[in-house]
């Protein structure tokens, strides 16, 4: 027999699950379900016997003769490695095989079958995918389902522990900072350049702006940080601030790392709260392990000790190897979890869960922290005004309080700050966080 640890609630019966082997495909799932979703602790017993006699309050069985307990018909795809575009047809069936849905869709199968469609940055495009098309995105639809198979497996004791779920209802603001200020710590090159740029194309109103700024005559337009901690600690939230610390160029446009004003930031903001910095790793080092190494270092050396967390600059990460390079530097959690297009869940869930290496196939230390909506996806790709941005936002709480999850949230400091393609948009962010809580 072997023995999963639970997570939230250890003092609720372990649901044993009979299956005659335990196929790494299988446990994820079942730890996905079970563990990320419902809390519960669970153990796997091999042999049928020894599961008919157990007393175990709340009983499980894949695949085989039914004995006792819910039962579920296996549709082969955990038992095997393959990789399929498309999930399993088990829905609408009381014995179809969910943990298969959910193994399917929380471990990315489509993105990594060599016939997906991908974007300009090597990203995965969902257009035309299937969970697009089933509506899938717009819903955390693997804690869906693991709730579905908790009203079957705990029977007449689900209420009690669905209410305990959803009391877990909450709400994760983040932050990239791409760009810690517009004018400020560019160094005399930069901004000598860009204010040229400026009297060039004659954008007077910017130059002036820009030299005041440098000079420190008037404040930095991306300086949002104090009026975004007054927002959070109005409404109660603990925010996280994800720095990018790459050499610059063309998609990495940030102040240098050396820069004593980006530093001060930095340092500023943990020291108010502990844990709130964390890392943004560079356009390039997604695929450059060499790169992404040197960044994690800097962080380092600025910060003092090492970051827990991490998101993908331009959500843009290689199949499998990035993750596996973030792994090996000691990197806990993975936030790029998200689509750049649409709103939603990517990976059908809005909870932490550990991440499935599919060329290992195996479960990795790596917890997976999805995000549900970003400020650029909804400005840039969905082109809405920004009095219609809480309600769109709201619309995926809605969703996320059914199953009581985790609504994280993508914003940038430069969005706050009403500047260029943000014109109206200073509102938008406390009004978001608002219409969610």
């Amino acid at each position: 027999m072997q023995l999963m640890p639970s997570t939230r609630y250890p003092h609720l019966p372990r649901v044993l699950v009979h299956a005659e082997v335990l196929y790494p495909r299988l446990e994820a799932a079942l730890h996905w379900a079970f563990t990320s979703v419902l809390g519960l602790g669970w153990q796997w017993e091999g042999d049928a016997a020894d599961f008919a006699t157990s007393d175990a309050t709340w009983k499980l069985q894949y695949g085989g003769s039914p004995i006792c307990g819910h039962w579920i018909r296996p549709s082969g795809l955990l038992a095997g490695r393959e990789r399929t575009e498309f999930p399993p047809e088990t829905e609408g069936t009381s014995s179809g095989d969910i943990l298969a849905l959910i193994f399917w869709m929380a471990s990315r199968m489509e993105e990594h079958t060599g016939r997906e469609r991908r974007d300009g940055h090597g990203r995965f495009d969902p257009e035309g995918s299937h969970p697009l098309s089933k509506g899938w995105l717009e819903r955390p639809i693997c804690e869906v389902w693991a709730f579905s198979l908790g009203t079957h497996v705990l029977g007449e004791d689900w209420a009690a522990h669905e209410e305990r779920l959803l009391a877990e209802y909450r709400v994760c603001p983040t932050l990239d900072v791409d760009s810690a200020f517009a004018y400020r710590g560019k160094g005399v090159f930069r901004t000598t350049a860009a204010w040229a740029r400026d009297v060039l194309t004659g954008n007077w109103s910017q130059s002036v702006r820009r030299i005041r700024t440098s000079v420190g005559r008037t404040n930095d337009p991306y300086d949002t940080y104090s009026r975004a901690a007054e927002w959070h600690e109005e409404l109660g939230l603990s925010a996280r601030w994800f720095f990018l610390l790459a050499q610059f160029g063309a998609h990495d446009k940030g102040l240098p790392s050396s820069s004593a004003a980006l530093r001060n930031l930095m340092r500023s903001l943990e020291q108010a709260h502990a844990g709130s910095v964390q890392w943004h790793p560079g356009y390039a080092a997604a695929s450059d392990a060499t790169r992404l190494a040197k960044e994690y270092q800097t962080f380092r050396e600025i910060m003092g000790h090492n970051a827990v967390a991490s998101r993908q600059h331009y959500l843009k990460m290689v199949p499998n190897t990035t993750r596996r390079a973030l792994l090996d530097l000691g990197i806990q959690e993975d936030h790029t979890e998200g689509h750049a297009v649409t709103t939603g869940f990517r990976g059908g869930f809005s909870r932490p869960r550990p991440w499935y290496d599919l060329d290992k196939e195996a479960l990795t230390p790596l917890m997976i922290h999805p995000f549900a909506a970003m400020d650029a996806t909804l400005c840039r790709y969905m082109g809405l005004v920004p009095a219609e941005v809480p309600h769109q936002v709201k619309q995926l709480a809605v969703h996320v309080k059914e199953v009581g999850g985790t609504l994280s949230l993508l914003w940038h400091n430069e969005s706050l700050s009403s500047m260029n393609e943000w014109s109206g948009w200073d509102d938008v962010y406390p009004n978001v966080l608002k219409a969610v809580l």
